[in-house]
């Protein structure tokens, strides 16, 4: 019985060996703790020959292949714009017939008005301003008929016609914005042409038949100045205007408009808009050049401003025998009190309906709008009472450009056939503590 039971271990045991191998049945090595591996000296040279070399033909492949990604991102940057634009023109080819419902008759019941705004990025603050106001504008026209789709055209063309193209697939019957020129030539020119664009824009130069362009034109502006600058008896005129586009602009039409009132020109100083310090622009300005000067003309604003007329003064430009003159740019609270200014002449859209449209913005959202977003109320507004009186959107465009044109947020204005939009301007003249109007400058 002894031997018995000891016979049965040594099997239960055997068999559990046996059984271990199914478990453990990967062989780990290990290097053994006693074994040195030995490399000669010359063979270590040689790897180091040999790593150096092949480190030297790595790099000079990492460096073509470097060189290589680069021009590969240059040529997709490139196929995804022309694709972006591709794919626009025959999205609006294919969408032609569904477009035609808005095209010829029927807007719907509710209708889709596109808000193109920077909604990210380095402008997001306008964009944020602009649709505030749009919504207070569809807030108090009580406007149920009308959905905003707020879409982010970002900073570049691409960001733009990508949110363009998905408003006009969500079907937008109406698109508003964007803020700069070439995002809206970009859009009008791949979105279907019967979807109005009314842009933010001030360039003049892309108004078409179907964009229209609501931003303060710097042409108009220079007109109506002139216009009050004939009402005094100005013979000669100097100039301090931004080293700009705008400020080339600007000069263009203040020569044509010299020219006209047979206005000597006698000096042009011009400053950089990103400078804080207008001390050379000062040492330019001599005190024998300007002792019998009837106007000086300065385009700039804010602290900019301030600077600039202070320094205009003590180099001997005496606004008590020089007047002053400025446009929309010195609608600006901060510039009251500077002596050099006191009297001085500007002109700028009527403020009177601005004021009322800021006090009811910072009621709703705490926050001061920007000049902009005065824009964005007009054109939901001028939206709504179109939509109210149209059938489809060709009575829609014949509302926005009836001759006897609106009221808004700036005053008048009116739009023709081929996207301008005509202002009416108002002199005022800077007082200790306001802005006196002199008179209406109409268009």
């Amino acid at each position: 019985m002894k031997y018995l039971l000891f016979y049965i271990q040594i099997i239960s045991l055997l068999f559990l060996v046996s059984c271990s191998n199914i478990y453990f049945d990967k062989v780990i090595l290990e290097k053994p703790d006693d074994v040195e591996i030995i490399v000669e000296k010359k063979d270590v040279k040689k790897l180091e020959k040999q790593k150096d070399s092949i480190d030297k033909r790595e790099e000079i492949k990492s460096s073509n292949k470097n060189e290589e990604n680069k021009k590969n991102i240059r040529e997709k940057k490139e196929k995804s714009r022309e694709k972006i634009i591709k794919e626009s023109k025959e999205e609006e080819n294919t969408n032609v017939t569904t477009k035609d419902l808005i095209k010829e008759n029927n807007l719907e019941k509710v209708v889709k008005i596109g808000l193109l705004i920077p909604l990210t990025g380095k402008n997001s603050f306008l964009g944020k301003s602009i649709y505030e106001s749009a919504e207070m504008a569809l807030f108090e026209a009580n406007a149920n008929n009308v959905e905003l789709l707020p879409f982010d055209s970002g900073n570049s063309i691409e960001t733009a016609l990508y949110a363009a193209r998905r408003l006009e697939n969500k079907g937008a019957s109406i698109i508003i914005g964007p803020i700069f020129s070439s995002q809206a030539m970009a859009v009008r020119s791949v979105i279907s042409k019967k979807i109005p664009l009314l842009s933010f824009t001030n360039d003049e130069n892309i108004a078409a038949n179907d964009l229209w362009v609501f931003g303060f034109s710097p042409r108009q502006e220079i007109v109506a100045l002139f216009k009050e600058i004939r009402n005094h008896t100005i013979k000669n005129i100097s100039i301090i205007i931004p080293n700009s586009a705008y400020g080339s602009i600007a000069l263009e039409n203040i020569i044509k408009e010299s020219a006209l009132l047979n206005i000597q020109i006698k000096n042009i100083y011009k400053y950089s808009t990103a400078s804080n310090n207008f001390s050379n622009l000062g040492l330019e300005i001599k005190k024998e050049e300007h002792s019998e000067l009837d106007a000086l003309l300065i385009l700039a604003g804010g602290k900019q401003l301030r600077e600039i007329s202070s320094r205009a003064q003590f180099r001997g430009v005496s606004p008590k025998s020089t007047m002053y003159f400025g446009i929309s740019s010195w609608n600006n609270d901060k510039i009251l009190g500077e002596p050099s200014l006191l009297g001085g002449i500007f002109i700028a859209p009527e403020q009177s309906s601005f004021e009322s449209f800021v006090s009811r913005y910072y009621k709703i959202y705490g926050t001061m709008p920007s000049e902009i977003s005065g824009l964005s109320y007009d054109i939901l507004s001028l939206c709504v009472s179109g939509l109210q009186k149209s059938k489809n959107i060709n009575q829609f465009i014949s509302f926005l450009t009836k001759p006897s044109g609106f009221n808004g947020v700036f005053g008048y204005f009116s739009l023709n056939d081929d996207g301008e939009l005509k202002r009416k301007f108002v002199s005022y003249k800077v007082m200790e503590r306001s802005f006196v109007k002199i008179r209406d400058l109409l268009p």
